[in-house]
């Protein structure tokens, strides 16, 4: 590789790395916000999700599940994201779970939730992309040189 292409690499590496931290961030405060309080914090999400999604078509059964699957997901995408193990996996479930977060919100009628959900779909995609780059995760550290 001639220095413009190492140059560009190492752009990409800490494109990635500042992507991973972003999202991370973002889901860490969101998770202990609804984790803090014990099992009472998660009956509250989910009790917001059954109120917000009462009057819509969404089985209210999914939206129960989604509901208390949330917390822990929220929980999980960070330690993933940071340590970097399969990180294209964790970049595409990361953007799902945003996606449907995004639809969920779209579907009861909070565009505004919806649509800043959407710029996080666009930041998981961003991040999807340069995970290429990514040299400082587990994946990359296991990798002979």
């Amino acid at each position: 590789m001639n220095t413009e292409q190492d140059s560009a690499r190492d752009v990409g590496c800490w494109a990635s790395l500042m992507m991973r931290l972003a999202i991370a961030a973002l889901f860490t405060s969101a998770a202990i916000g609804k984790l803090k309080g014990g099992m009472e914090s998660v009956r509250a999400t989910v009790g917001y999700f059954q109120s917000a999604f009462a009057e819509t078509w969404l089985p209210g059964s999914l939206v129960t599940m989604h509901g208390y699957l949330t917390p822990f997901i929220e929980a999980i995408i960070p330690i993933w994201l940071i340590l970097g193990c399969r990180l294209k996996y964790a970049w595409l479930f990361t953007g799902l779970f945003m996606i449907s977060l995004a639809f969920g919100m779209s579907v009861a009628g909070k565009y505004d939730i919806a649509a800043g959900n959407y710029n996080y779909v666009l930041m998981c995609a961003v991040g999807l992309y340069f995970s290429r780059f990514d040299c400082l995760n587990m994946d990359a550290m296991r990798r002979p040189r």
